[in-house]
């Protein structure tokens, strides 16, 4: 990303959870890259509200007649699904409608795309608003896009479907500009992604996308994982990535600090370190979000100064704002773009950022035990290497007396 690129068309795609599906941050950091880029929409975007989940903000979605969704997390029917992370599938005869108003955060066109799995032998969809086909592409993967243009700006877009397809997702086509597409699933884990791996590279190998985002760890660190798997299954995803769009940046952000319905994550200082060891592996860009906020326990300063919602998980609007600032401080002064930008986000960032005398905060982690189970090969060097920690600790912590006295199913605590 430079200065003559960003105000070329240029796309940028982010993936992650739902601090991304809610488009508040991604939607901070849409706003602030597109003021030096220029305005080339949202891209893709999807009905989240029929599968009943949220968004996108601005539109209100039905469908008459039948139809089932699956998404990343929630597919028993075994469903192929698209980098958006939904899908919906229409029987035949099916009518959706979607109606936008002044709060949808893209920017509608007369021409939009719809793409549609299923056959690609036949047209699947008819559109019932005023506009024509213009275009029926296969995209490969039994993916088709369907491309129409209406005699105005639409507010309200409308299709029936003529044979059994299922919809992957919406955009509305512009000519220049910075796209800034999210990705967002609720409840997402980063490994969420990997069984539709050849889905997601086939979208993206059409999209083309500049830059790729990746902002995962907040659902992982309230669970446990085993952090040797969890990092080599994501490489082995990011060098297919890199493989397929080589001329891609990468990015990866880790895990805020929260405290959902005042839990302790007890995963997420390891779940960050993973994050940050697997960006180095790959020779990523990363930013450490956590740290930016203050490190482990900062949540409760950001809570009292009015960053946060009630369930102590979520950004409000305000929070995320000043996350999305962050960020793009960040990328403009690694890229060297928005000289006058990055002084005023940094107003803004000095303006809202958390006072430190609005509440007591704790800086040192809960003590959690953390548990690794030794498996075939393993040596307490290796485990001390991927766990971010010495092997003079592990003995220390587990009174081990001799390294190389390891047993298969030993529980090594770190």
């Amino acid at each position: 990303m430079n200065e003559v690129s960003i105000k070329s068309p240029y796309k940028i795609i982010h993936f992650g959870d739902s601090h991304i599906q809610g488009d508040r941050i991604s939607g901070a950091l849409r706003n602030n890259l597109q003021a030096l880029g220029g305005n080339g929409g949202s891209g893709l975007f999807f009905p989240y509200s029929l599968c009943k989940s949220v968004g996108p903000a601005g539109t209100n979605s039905r469908i008459t007649g039948t139809y089932t969704y699956a998404s990343i997390l929630k597919n028993p029917t075994n469903q192929q699904i698209g980098a958006l992370g939904y899908q919906i599938s229409f029987s035949q005869g099916a009518l959706l409608t979607m109606e936008f108003n002044e709060q949808f955060r893209g920017l509608r066109s007369k021409e939009f795309t719809v793409l549609i799995h299923g056959s690609v032998d036949t047209v699947a969809i008819a559109l019932t608003t005023p506009g024509v086909l213009k275009s029926q592409e296969p995209m490969g993967n039994g993916l088709t896009q369907y491309r129409f243009e209406c005699t105005e700006i639409p507010s309200k877009i409308e299709f029936k479907a003529l044979t059994a397809c299922s919809l992957w997702g919406l955009e509305f086509i512009h000519d220049a500009g910075l796209v800034y597409q999210q990705c967002g699933v609720v409840g997402a884990q980063f490994t969420h992604l990997l069984p539709y791996k050849e889905e997601i590279l086939s979208m993206l190998a059409w999209q083309k996308p500049n830059l790729v985002v990746f902002s995962y760890g907040t659902n992982e660190s309230y669970g446990s994982i085993d952090s040797v798997k969890y990092q080599q299954r994501i490489i082995e995803f990011i060098q297919s990535i890199k493989t397929a769009l080589p001329q891609a940046a990468l990015l990866i952000t880790n895990a805020p600090d929260t405290r959902s319905a005042g839990k302790t994550p007890k995963s997420e200082l390891l779940v960050n370190r993973c994050l940050d060891r697997i960006a180095k592996e790959a020779n990523l860009a990363y930013y450490d979000v956590n740290r930016a906020m203050g490190g482990w326990g900062s949540q409760a300063l950001w809570q009292a100064n009015d960053l946060f919602l009630k369930d102590q998980l979520h950004f409000n609007k305000k929070g995320a704002t000043l996350i999305g600032s962050l960020i793009s401080h960040a990328l403009f002064v690694a890229c060297s773009i928005g000289i006058e930008e990055q002084d005023l986000l940094m107003q803004e960032i000095n303006a809202s950022f958390p006072k430190k005398n609005s509440a007591p905060i704790r800086l040192e982690p809960t003590p959690v035990d953390r548990i690794y189970i030794v498996k075939a090969g393993d040596s307490l060097s290796a485990i001390a290497k991927n766990l971010g920690t010495s092997v003079e600790s592990l003995c220390k912590l587990n009174g081990i007396s001799d390294p190389d006295s390891l047993k298969l199913g030993q529980k090594i605590r770190y």
